[in-house]
Formats: C-alpha cells, sequence, structure tokens
C-alpha cells in the first residue's frame, strides 16, 4: 500500500513541472525552498556553542521554522489530490491509509526542508566545543522533530478540511497560513541577525526558555539540556509523537466516513475577492484594484521591476566606493517611495471602465481609497518586515525607527499624491490586455510633467523627515527617533490629505477623465 501511495505522491509531484502557470508557480516554490534549505546550510554550521546568543538562536529559529512547515501544507489550498477524501472509494483500512499518507509526507518541499533542518541542528549541537548539554541525545531529538513536523502538517490540513464549510473559509485560512509562514522565516532571519549581533543575549535566551517549553521547541532544546533534564524533553517529545499519529489516524478514518460539507461547484460559481470586501462602492473599487495588480501585466511588470532601482542604485554607489553597510539602509525607502508613486496614473489604467465611476456617481474618497489598497496592501507589510532587517546590518545604531518611520511615510505620501496627480494629471497609457511595454502612440507633454511632479512632489513633502534620517546616519544619532516620528506623521497627513484631495478632484473632473479614457 504505502509503495503505491508513494508513487501517486511522486507523479503528483512531477506533473506540477507541466508547461503552464503550474509551473511558474512550481519554480517559485523552488526558489523559496531553495533558498531556505541555503540558508539553513550556511547558518547553522556558523553557530559558536559557547556564545550564549548563538546557543538561544538554536533554540528559537528550529522552533520558528518548525511552526513555518507545519502550516505550509495550508498554502496550498485544502483540496489536495492525496487527501484521505479521495481514497474513500477503496477498500483500505483508515490505518493502513494514514501510515501510508503519513510515510508520503516525506516526499515534498516540507519534507526536504525538515531533514534539512533536523540534520543541520544535529550537527550543530555535536560539533567540537560544547559546555554543557547531551549532544548525544541530538539524533533522536531531531528524528522525532522532523516525524512531529510532517504529521503536525498533515493534521492540520485534515482538520481545516473537515471544518472547512465554503470555499470563502478555505480562502481565508489559505491567506492567513501564507501570511504565518512569510512572517515566521520573517521572524527566523531577524533572530539569526540579533545572534549575530552580539547585543539582545538576554531577550533571546528568555525567548529560547519560553519555546523550550512548548511543543515546538521542546525536541530542539534537548540536546542543549544536561541528564535528566535532556531525556525527559525527549520521552515528551515521543509522547507528541504518539498523539500525533492517534490523532491522525482517528482524523482519516473521520474523512472516510463524513462526506464534504459543500459541494465543488460552489468554487466556481462564488463571487471571489468580492465576497470578502465589505458591501461598499470603497470596498468594490479595492477588490477590483487588486485584481488588475495581480492579473493586468502592466501592473505585474512594474511590481517585477520594482526591486531592479534600489539594486542598480546600490550597485553603482558600490562601484564609487561608497562603504557597503550604510548601503543596507537603501533600498526599502526607494522601493516604498516608486510602490507609492506608481499608482500616479491609475485612472487612465482603466481605460473605458472608469465611466462605471462616473454613471454610478462614486464619491471622490470612496474611488481615492479604493485605489490606494493594493499598494497599502504589499508596501505595509513589506516595510515592518524589512525595516528592522536590513537596519541591523548597517552599522547605524538606532536606525530601525528612522528606517521604518521613513520608509511608510514615503510610501503614504506617495499613495497620497498620487491620489490626486490621477486624477488632475492624467495622461494616456496602454490600454488594458496590451503587453507590459506598450505605449500609446502620442502621450505629449502631459505624461512627463505627471510623472516629475508627482515624484518630485513626494519627495519634497517627505524632505524633513529624509534630511533628519541622514543627519542621525552621519552622526546624530539623537535624531533618527525623529526623523522616523516625522516620516510616519507625514506620511499619515499625506494619505489622508490627498484621499480628500483627489476625491473633490475626481469627482469634479469625472466626465473629462471619461472623455480622455475614450480618447486613447
Amino acid at each position: 500500500m504505502a509503495d503505491h501511495v508513494l508513487g501517486l505522491k511522486l507523479a503528483l509531484l512531477a506533473s506540477a513541472f507541466r508547461p503552464g502557470i503550474a509551473l511558474v508557480r512550481t519554480l517559485a516554490v523552488l526558489l523559496v525552498v531553495g533558498g531556505i534549505v541555503t540558508g539553513i546550510l550556511r547558518t547553522l554550521p556558523l553557530v559558536e556553542l559557547d556564545d550564549a546568543g548563538h546557543r538561544a538562536a538554536l533554540v528559537i529559529v528550529p522552533s520558528i521554522l518548525a511552526f513555518a512547515l507545519v502550516l505550509a501544507p495550508l498554502t496550498s489550498g485544502l483540496g489536495s489530490a492525496m487527501e484521505p477524501r479521495r481514497f474513500a472509494a477503496y477498500p483500505i483500512a483508515p490505518w493502513r491509509l494514514a501510515r501510508s499518507l503519513a510515510v508520503s509526507s516525506i516526499i515534498g518541499p516540507v519534507g526536504l526542508i525538515a531533514v534539512v533542518l533536523a540534520v543541520a541542528v544535529e550537527t550543530a549541537w555535536t560539533a567540537d566545543g560544547v559546555a554543557q548539554g547531551s549532544p548525544g541525545i541530538a539524533a533522536p531529538a531531531a528524528a522525532l522533530a522532523v516525524i512531529a513536523i510532517l504529521l503536525g502538517g498533515l493534521y492540520l490540513v485534515a482538520v481545516a478540511a473537515l471544518v472547512s464549510v465554503s470555499p470563502l473559509t478555505e480562502r481565508v485560512i489559505t491567506v492567513a497560513a501564507r501570511l504565518l509562514v512569510a512572517v515566521s522565516i520573517a521572524a527566523a532571519v531577524t533572530t539569526v541577525v540579533l545572534a549575530e549581533r552580539g547585543q539582545d543575549e538576554e531577550w533571546l535566551a528568555t525567548a529560547a526558555e519560553a519555546l523550550a517549553a512548548s511543543p515546538l521547541g521542546m525536541l530542539w532544546a534537548a540536546p542543549g539540556e544536561a541528564g535528566a533534564a535532556a531525556g525527559w524533553r525527549v520521552a515528551a517529545g515521543a509522547l507528541m509523537v504518539i498523539v500525533l499519529a492517534a490523532g491522525w489516524v482517528v482524523v482519516v478514518r473521520r474523512m472516510l466516513e463524513t462526506p464534504q460539507r459543500h459541494r465543488e461547484a460552489a468554487r466556481r460559481t462564488g463571487l471571489g475577492l468580492f465576497e470578502l470586501a465589505p458591501a461598499t462602492a470603497g470596498g468594490v473599487i479595492a477588490v477590483r484594484s487588486i485584481l488588475y495588480w495581480m492579473q493586468d501585466p502592466r501592473y505585474r511588470a512594474a511590481l517585477v521591476a520594482l526591486p531592479l532601482a534600489p539594486v542598480l542604485m546600490v550597485v553603482v554607489l558600490l562601484v564609487a566606493g561608497v562603504p557597503a553597510e550604510p548601503l543596507w539602509l537603501l533600498p526599502l525607502p526607494v522601493v516604498a517611495l516608486f510602490l507609492g508613486w506608481f499608482s500616479h496614473n491609475d485612472v487612465a489604467y482603466d481605460h473605458t471602465a472608469v465611466w462605471i465611476h462616473v454613471a454610478a456617481d462614486t464619491r471622490g474618497a470612496a474611488d481615492r481609497w479604493g485605489r490606494a489598497v493594493p499598494p497599502l496592501l504589499i508596501g505595509v507589510p513589506l516595510v515592518l518586515v524589512l525595516a528592522p532587517l536590513l537596519a541591523m546590518p548597517s552599522g547605524v545604531v538606532g536606525a530601525e525607527p528612522a528606517l521604518l518611520g521613513v520608509s511608510l511615510g514615503l510610501l503614504l505620501t506617495g499613495i497620497g499624491v498620487s491620489s490626486v496627480s490621477s486624477a488632475l494629471g492624467a495622461y494616456p497609457a496602454a490600454r488594458p490586455g496590451s503587453g507590459p511595454f506598450d505605449q500609446p502612440p502620442q502621450t505629449g507633454a502631459t505624461a512627463g510633467w505627471a510623472q516629475a511632479l508627482s515624484f518630485f512632489a513626494t519627495v519634497a513633502f517627505m524632505s524633513p523627515a529624509i534630511v533628519l534620517a541622514i543627519r542621525g546616519a552621519l552622526g546624530e544619532p539623537e535624531l533618527l527617533e525623529t526623523a522616523g516620528l516625522a516620516g510616519a506623521l507625514t506620511g499619515f497627513g499625506m494619505l489622508l490629505l490627498g484621499i480628500l484631495v483627489g476625491g473633490a478632484v475626481f469627482r469634479r473632473r469625472g466626465p473629462e477623465l471619461l472623455a480622455l479614457a475614450q480618447r486613447v
């Protein structure tokens, strides 16, 4: 039985490499998996067990990654081809099916990362120079940790499938899992940076102690304990694995006997993201804008090119002889600036679809708020996650609040300015469905001044905070917190002002904007 299920799992993985959109997703997953595996293999061999921060990170990082790996199967949805219900028509005993599915779960990205993580952690704990602990117990602890991760992922997906009553519930679970996995990876990277910096050992030790007392970290912390304490942790881990295995068998039996609680046809008849939006004009426009940013090649090309500008700037400055450490502070503000500025001609991208807004007599502020949602959804989490990560290696003490506030201010100010310029200075844009590099025949001078004014207006409004941040980084550290606060307050103020002014301009110039859209 197990060999047949393994064959099915291998065939399923092979099908992911067929040409099409599935291949693109597969390559993206492989890129993420390769990055995580590379990070594990390059980082853990550098652990120094006589360093308190490194020892704490050796508990924290595997615990966080284990949490992400348990959630990872949820990120691909709940309708897996290896779901136990798929085998309900065959005369297979539930315990045999549960065992076979558990064995096959080792094949795949989650199994690969779990095994690499366990081996790397075991190697780190058994290295020379261990001052205390029981390194000999690392191998059984690592093996139990891998089994717990695989069973936990299977169990979680199965329970989620049982409680899911609608496609909307499935989408919410999938999106939440993706966000938690992304945050977990960012937290693991942050922990590595903190441990390497060597200034937060007390905080790391407290976090490691808390995780070591939880199911997430007790097995990873076992090799660092001495004598009976290590044995008790492994015994508790073995008990956890037994409970998960028993629960997995029970869930498989329940899924084989219980039909699905909603029909598959419901997946194709819902309103999609519109079901998640509030029943307001702004909510509907927000969802429509999100779909544009997700599916329109004009938006996708801009998002793909977004990281290129800071990379090129950093390369040029490095070639010019600028020290590398301060340049860590440059990419995030540049990305935030361009992300906020990108929607400066958002109305023209609607083409003739803007007539819906005009004909429905949509409130200008609702239109502005709706169009601001996609860059906010992308930019705000990006700034919150990357600001502390990029500030730490910069060598500037206390740079985190300045980088966070200035980046957030550039994003919000850019969106506020774009909310005005997209209604006041709209110019012809490539039509929907056109390639990302297609351009209208004659854009005239309007395009140039609209782009330049919206860009430089954003920089001008943020210039006080930017100047304070630069002065703080160059030797006046007391100004860094002020720069962060000034940047954040400027951003929020300009966003609100831009929404109000842009809404009034949009409502007044609605017929002119419609005529412009019909002319291109």
